[in-house]
């Protein structure tokens, strides 16, 4: 698990690296809501439903093969449309070598390769960001079963089996205080991820 300068250190590592803008997008997408590396890579433009606020990932993506439904915070927004921006049209937002097809997960791997040999923080993966959202949340007063729904975990249970609700408020309102948090610790930095 990492600590909020940790994460905000890789933060900046991720926009100061010479990788190409889908790449940063992509991983600072996890950082900033703990979702898993290969939902991020996969973003569809159709699964950004502007309107309503709400990215989908798709049960095909998914891990539990069900939807995720997230929300779609004011961090997000700016990575979204960044990505939106940068893909021209294509029909996933952080391509690969074709338009037609997502980042690779090769691409994704070197870049944190790259950055783990530079920052002195104890062996770490992209996916620790998961751990690190959910325990810093809890410890300020995030219900455990919204960190497991922001996270896209299947909750257990008697929960399971009668809630279906995905608490959509208040995921936000957790990415947000998520988010604020990573933000004091960048020093109110926004995101500059040049395309």
């Amino acid at each position: 698990m990492l600590t909020v300068p940790e994460v905000a250190k890789i933060w900046r590592a991720v926009e100061a690296s010479r990788a190409g803008a889908s790449n940063k997008l992509v991983h600072l997408l996890c950082l900033v809501y703990g979702c898993r590396l290969s939902e991020a890579r996969t973003v569809r433009r159709q699964d950004l439903d502007w309107e309503s606020r709400i990215w989908t990932v798709p049960a095909e993506i998914s891990k539990t093969g069900r939807p995720i439904r997230r929300p779609i915070t004011s961090i997000g927004q700016e990575l979204f449309e960044r990505g939106l921006m940068a893909s021209d049209g294509d029909e996933y937002l952080f391509h690969g070598v074709s338009p037609d097809t997502p980042l690779e997960l090769h691409s994704c791997n070197r870049l944190v390769s790259r950055l783990r040999a530079k920052l002195g923080i104890p062996h770490w993966r992209i996916h620790d960001a998961r751990r690190t959202l959910s325990t810093r949340l809890s410890e300020v007063g995030v219900m455990p079963h919204i960190t497991e729904t922001m996270l896209g975990h299947t909750l257990t249970g008697v929960m399971a089996v009668y809630n279906k609700h995905d608490w959509l408020a208040d995921q936000a309102a957790g990415y947000e205080q998520w988010w604020e948090m990573l933000r004091t610790e960048l020093g109110g930095a926004c995101p500059v991820v040049t395309i």
